[in-house]
């Protein structure tokens, strides 16, 4: 058989902390970022969601990529509300 590379196999489910750690992280760079701007300091996000500097990046190695999590519902919910606001025929 052939070889598999990490990028073929499929992602695992994170452990019970590590999910509660990401979630943390990621409900406080919403208010961080809405606080103090896409540039606030990710130290800062990682000492007020209570982990290290070395987990946030474990999880978002980019700014960009925890700019995108912290985001991704929000703009989720503008997608819904637009549809939404499309059905209606009355502008």
């Amino acid at each position: 058989m052939g070889c598999v590379t990490a990028r073929h196999q499929p992602e695992r489910a994170l452990r019970a902390d590590a999910a509660r750690n990401r979630d943390a992280i990621v409900a406080v760079a919403r208010d961080v970022f809405a606080e103090q701007g896409l540039e606030a300091p990710l130290e800062a996000i990682a000492a007020r969601a209570g982990v290290g500097i070395a987990t946030l990046y474990r999880r978002f190695p980019t700014r960009e990529k925890l700019i995108a999590a912290a985001l991704v519902d929000k703009v989720a919910e503008y997608v819904d509300a637009a549809r939404q606001a499309l059905t209606v025929p009355d502008p």
